[in-house]
């Protein structure tokens, strides 16, 4: 195993390396914030590559320890490899992952147990791949591709590759953003899953997940990016809020879903530009699920199912385009709460069809008279 060491502290401010020479931009950063009012996370994929060290992984030699900040290129190719980072709280830790491939049959490719924050910088085409089992490391119950428990940021011009058959693909136990990058995951679980805050302002993201295909305990901002979705469930969050993008997403659940995941928030999906593309599947689906609100300000939204919207809190149609199964929408229905319906669908008004004829017992959730539970 390499063990690899620096003797110097990463800059806070990357961002003034732009200016020294040798500095490689992989690509200009931004700084985010969610409205929980949480720290901003800057975005800057800078690094000086004069000053970093680079890591080869092969078969016979695929495990890498780093234990100090600094900047780690890793290249090479390994069928059974592993980078580990156990920095100091206060070390800042930069992987460029210049056309990598990495593969672990019992664990994952990528585990960080500290440091302040990781980023990740995406150079050529790189491949994390998870065999089926995750095994635990020093008492910590890994279970995706990509385990890091600190700030993540991943960016830059390559592409990722990740299978991971039974879990996650992406779990940030801080906050996440995803500044850039092209994305192709597939995984048993989650797609991308963070416990507090995940903010993507650019990328290309094909996902299919055996669950959601991105996910967060609190606030999901999307403010650009192009999303190809598969899953479950497509977005999921306390809060969801797209103020850009093109999403496109296949769900045999919800296709957006703001569910209470955090005490520290009230739930609520927000759509304010972007164009989104929902198909569900049959049963008790929902276009965009909330326990909360609803408030679309602009965009185009084409939801096509049984079910277009089911929210708790109020909704509002303030500006953009509603297109609910073909037909334009001058107002957000609500299916199973009294609200005027859905084209195509059973009307909204809290009773059934002339003619229906209920099933024997208690009613089914989702129906008139039974329980609506969210997911």
């Amino acid at each position: 195993m390499k063990k690899m060491k620096k003797q110097y502290l990463i800059t806070a401010i990357l961002a003034l390396s732009l200016a020294a020479a040798g500095c490689s931009a992989a690509t200009a950063g931004t700084s985010s914030s969610d409205p929980s009012g949480s720290e901003s996370i800057s975005s800057d994929m800078s690094y000086d590559e004069s000053s970093s060290d680079t890591i080869e992984l092969s078969d016979s030699d695929g495990k890498a320890e780093i234990t100090e900040g600094g900047t780690y290129i890793i290249t090479g190719s390994t069928s059974d490899g592993m980078i580990t980072v156990s920095a100091d709280k206060d070390e800042e830790v930069i992987l460029v992952l210049r056309d990598v491939s990495i593969s672990s049959s019992d664990s994952a490719p990528i585990f960080v147990s500290s440091a302040d924050k990781l980023y990740i910088t995406l150079e050529g085409d790189n491949t994390l791949s998870n065999g089926g089992a995750f095994d635990t490391v020093d008492g910590e119950e890994i279970d995706s591709v990509i385990y890091c428990k600190t700030d993540l940021i991943i960016g830059g011009t390559g592409t990722l590759g990740i299978t991971s058959p039974s879990g996650h693909a992406i779990v940030c136990k801080d906050k996440m953003t995803i500044s850039g990058g092209t994305f192709d995951i597939t995984s048993g679980e989650d797609g991308i899953n963070t416990n507090d805050s995940l903010t993507i302002s650019d990328g290309t993201f094909d996902i299919t997940s055996g669950d959601d295909a991105v996910h967060t305990d609190g606030t999901l901002l999307i403010d650009s990016g192009t999303f190809n979705i598969s899953a479950a469930e497509g977005l999921e969050g306390t809060v969801v809020i797209i103020n850009d993008g093109d999403i496109t997403i296949s769900a045999s659940d919800d296709g957006i879903n703001a569910a209470q995941k955090s005490d520290e928030l009230s739930p609520y999906v927000e759509i304010n530009g972007g164009t989104i593309d929902i198909t569900m599947g049959s049963g008790d689906t929902d276009g965009i699920d909330s326990n909360g609100d609803i408030i679309i300000n602009g965009g185009v939204i084409s939801i096509n199912g049984q079910s277009a919207c089911d929210y708790d809190g109020k909704a509002e149609l303030n500006g953009g385009t509603l297109i609910l199964n073909g037909e334009e929408s001058d107002t957000i229905p609500n299916q199973f709460a009294g609200g005027e319906g859905f084209p195509g669908n059973f009307p909204g008004n809290g009773e059934l069809p002339e003619g229906f004829e209920p099933p024997e017992g208690d009613p089914p959730q989702g129906m008139p008279g039974g329980k609506r539970t969210q997911e």
